[in-house]
């Protein structure tokens, strides 16, 4: 089988896919109608997109482990079924009770889904994992830019269950179809003519499983990496509509156009640092970001104006995307990419931890400053200052043992 070219099939199958499982980050279309459908407060129904995301870092590992006894498809297909099957019950729900139980089944499907599509498809792209993980990662990381605005229209039209139990129905059966395309990579697979760098991109880490990974140093390393950077992150994105009205003084609605682009620049994002740690590196990039990140977070607390204030905004989507879009071709160089569908469900559970930590405290910061964010803002900028020093480290210890690797 000619895998050299089909892999590019199985690639957009897969981005697809990943689309559909971006569901959860269209939540906030959904949470005012099935407010005023059903009387339930703001609190009450935001749990629901709390329940659907920290669910899906959960069954992740477990998910990769599956892939190396059922394979892509099954795992896949299992994964769309509960998503479909949870999207579906959001459309019938008649109790708050019934809403957390569906966004358990919608979150349980997403991270059933992520794992079997990225750990299986960066195996056909060894030269390209980088780009490869971003693209994946940027299918999810649309749904605020793809299913937000068409379910937008369509409940316009069916209202809001209307809407869910179609979305359900149609994300199964995309899944259920696609999933058939994707093809498990054989083992070692490299493509005719590829060249792979030894070190930083794509390089020739050896494979370990999840225990030698918990195992070795390197893990806490890139572990709180991947804490730290999209703690900074993540705490701005979900905080991103109260910040730009605080800031610039503007409505709601006004604001709502901005965190869509904000939307867009994260789904941008996880592309284009992917890619460019294929050319520069994994942690010269990491590196990067980190800068860029702290930097557009110190703006933050300083920026006053309209364009400075959309700037650094767009700038920490961009770099928050950036983390999520390399953490699989990260995880691949330094633990080797036989066991990656294991060890990137457990390297997951880092944005499980930063979608408390960030959230979290620039919560409890504005609450106790009258919405002032600032304080927040700088605590974040320390992350990134702590996050760039542990990168650089990883970038002196690879130039280190370059040369000890090509003699």
């Amino acid at each position: 089988m000619n895998y050299d070219q089909k892999r590019w099939y199985y690639l957009i199958a897969g981005m697809v896919i990943n689309i559909c499982i971006g569901f959860g980050y269209a939540w906030s279309v959904f949470q005012k109608p099935l407010m005023a459908a059903f009387g339930w407060d703001a609190v009450a129904v935001s749990l629901g997109f709390s329940i659907i995301m920290g669910v899906s870092a959960l069954p992740q590992s477990l998910a990769g482990k599956a892939l190396d006894y059922f394979g892509p498809k099954r795992v896949i297909l299992v994964g769309g079924m509960l998503l479909g099957l949870g999207i579906f019950n959001l459309g019938i729900v008649q109790s708050l009770l019934h809403l957390y139980i569906a966004g358990t089944l919608v979150g349980v499907g997403m991270g059933v889904v992520y794992p079997g599509t990225v750990a299986t498809l960066v195996k056909f792209f060894p030269e390209r994992r980088g780009l490869v993980s971003g693209l994946l990662a940027a299918g999810m990381g649309s749904g605020a830019v793809i299913i937000a605005p068409l379910a937008s229209v369509l409940i316009e039209s069916w209202g809001v269950l209307g809407t869910l139990k179609t979305l359900g129905i149609s994300f199964f059966l995309v899944i259920l179809l696609l999933s058939r395309l994707i093809q498990a990579a054989p083992e070692g697979y490299r493509p005719a003519g590829a060249l792979l760098p030894t070190t930083g991109a794509g390089g020739a880490g050896a494979d370990k499983d999840w225990r030698e990974m918990l195992a070795s140093p390197l893990f806490y390393h890139i572990a709180a990496i991947f804490t730290l950077g999209p703690s900074a992150g993540i705490m701005v994105m979900g905080h991103a509509s109260p910040i730009a009205q605080r800031l610039l003084g503007i409505a709601p609605q006004e604001a709502a156009v901005i965190v869509g682009f904000v939307a867009l620049a994260n789904t941008l994002g996880r592309i284009f640092w992917g890619g460019l740690s294929d050319k520069l590196g994994r942690f010269p990039v990491l590196t990067t970001l980190f800068v860029a990140l702290g930097g557009a977070l110190l703006a933050l607390s300083q920026a006053t104006g309209y364009s400075a204030v959309i700037a650094a905004l767009l700038m920490i989507a961009m770099c928050f995307g950036g983390f999520m879009g390399m953490m699989a071709s990260v995880t691949a160089d330094a633990f080797g990419a036989r066991h990656l569908g294991v060890n990137f469900g457990i390297m997951f559970l880092t944005l499980a931890a930063a979608s408390f930590i960030g959230p979290r405290m620039a919560a409890v910061i504005a609450q106790n400053s009258n919405g002032d964010y600032t304080q927040a803002f700088l605590i974040a900028a320390s992350f990134c200052l702590i996050g760039a020093v542990l990168a650089v480290a990883r970038v002196i210890t690879e130039r280190r043992a370059r040369p000890a690797t090509n003699g």
